[in-house]
């Protein structure tokens, strides 16, 4: 049987083991082979479809959006379904900015109001400004 172990795959994707066996039980992966001995043997695609995860996760994809676009990917399915999940999580990164906009102009303003000098009791505008957002 030839294929990769879960070794060589770990290391040819710089992903633990536990992940691997994690992303099968997610259903992110296809369940692999198995030698008589009971090991994992997977395919050279095993490699691609875990960079896949890892780009799609560092581009802020949950699992379950991961699932779906794998399996429209597997299904040879819409990709106006593909469209609508990346629209979707383009909305919701738009969001995250606005947000770590607001947090960036408090956070400036409030570290010029604050001296760094004194005790915390008297007040601090960083604090404040913290226990005071939505």
């Amino acid at each position: 049987m030839k294929g990769l172990t879960i070794g060589e795959l770990s290391r040819l994707t710089g992903l633990a083991s536990q992940a691997i066996r994690y992303y099968e039980k997610e259903k992110l992966m296809p369940a692999p082979e198995r030698t008589d001995s009971n090991y994992r043997i997977y395919s050279e695609d095993a490699v691609a479809r875990l960079h896949f995860i890892l780009n799609a996760k560092q581009w802020g994809f949950t699992l379950d959006e991961i699932r779906e676009l794998l399996i429209l990917q597997d299904a040879n399915g819409s990709r106006a379904e593909a469209k609508r999940i990346a629209t979707e999580k383009l909305k919701r990164i738009q969001a995250q900015i606005e947000k770590l906009t607001r947090i960036r102009g408090v956070l400036e303003k409030t570290l010029t109001e604050c001296s760094g000098e004194g005790p915390m009791l008297e007040g601090c505008p960083i604090v404040e400004a913290i226990a005071d957002s939505e």
